[in-house]
């Protein structure tokens, strides 16, 4: 749910070099009754696992399961209003699919392995129109594809311990041609970390909760482009819900975000965030998400510039198997 604000601050730097680079060369009813039976079906079911008697109630507990493989997708929508950019300012569509395999780890906790698998990016400002798709050499803009380097074969591996709790992301293992200098294909170990942090920690309650509960869970994040990041987010448990014949836990869920602003490069205020998520608490984990956020992000300290930030994400489990 919080990956999209790592994506967007990565995004504003991007922008910014693309804004530069761009100055110097000039000197993006039948079906309602069948989704109500669905629902009738899947609520009058008999309970099990983690749903209460009642249908309604539900434990929530976020795990990783050893032997399974998820495929995962990130569609962020942004628009910066960056004055080097024109007044149209800068506006960037971007999709990335990426893999999480969890297997044993000799240690005896679970390994996983996380491959940035598909990657395409869309991006206009300054009257260009640039384009990434890591799938088609033929459409790669020369700015995107230098920004975004090998990231969709970059690899990382993690381990967790018998509890799910997050232990630490080792070295990068990267194939093919070298990373991006800057941008989005620096991702390093720390917003790998972040990122698989964001996958399953919501403070959820040790107890079963009730439609109308709600629970705050706060968050401090080490970036280095931001030094720390401090998020504060509020969620309420609205009730079950079918998806796709699936029975999820529905969530809504409101917050803000800050930094110290000791990494220097970038920096942000005034952040309003907001969404929705459903959770399936027989697999433990998110299986979509929509999220958005406004805010006002500064880059490069004193010499750099500010811009104000809309941004919309999308987040989904795509498939999942043994």
């Amino acid at each position: 749910m919080k990956l999209y604000i790592i994506i967007s601050v990565l995004i504003g730097l991007l922008a910014l070099a693309g804004c530069s680079k761009s100055n110097d060369q000039t000197s993006g009813h039948s079906q309602q009754n069948e989704s109500e039976d669905q629902n009738k079906k899947s609520f009058s079911a008999k309970p099990k696992g983690s749903w209460g008697a009642d249908g309604q109630s539900v434990l929530l507990k976020a795990k990783w399961i050893r032997g399974k493989s998820y495929v995962f997708r990130q569609t962020t929508d942004s628009q910066m209003e960056l004055p080097l950019a024109g007044p149209e300012g800068s506006k960037t569509k971007m999709s990335m699919d990426f893999n999480v395999d969890v297997s044993e780890a000799t240690s005896g906790n679970k390994k996983m392995s996380v491959h940035f698998s598909k990657v395409k990016m869309e991006m206009s400002m300054a009257g260009q129109n640039m384009v990434y798709d890591s799938e088609d050499p033929e459409k790669q803009s020369a700015l995107l594809k230098t920004a975004l380097g090998d990231f969709a074969n970059q690899k990382f591996e993690a381990e967790i311990d018998k509890n799910d709790n997050f232990i630490n992301v080792s070295d990068a293992i990267k194939q093919g041609g070298a990373p991006a200098v800057g941008g989005i294909g620096a991702l390093g170990n720390k917003e790998i970390a972040n990122m698989l942090k964001q996958l399953g920690d919501f403070g959820f309650p040790e107890k079963a909760v009730e439609p109308g509960a709600k629970w705050q869970h706060g968050q401090e994040l080490s970036m280095q482009q931001m030094g720390e990041m401090k998020m504060t987010i509020d969620y309420t448990y609205k009730g079950p819900k079918n998806h796709d014949g699936q029975k999820l836990a529905e969530i809504v869920f409101q917050g803000l975000a800050d930094t110290d602003g000791e990494g220097g490069l970038v920096s942000f205020k005034d952040s309003k965030i907001s969404g929705t998520m459903l959770f399936d608490p027989e697999l433990g984990t998110v299986v979509q998400s929509n999220s958005s956020i406004d805010m006002t992000m500064s880059v490069g300290g004193e010499l750099g510039a500010e811009m104000d930030t809309k941004t919309s994400s999308s987040y989904s489990l795509i498939s999942h198997d043994y």
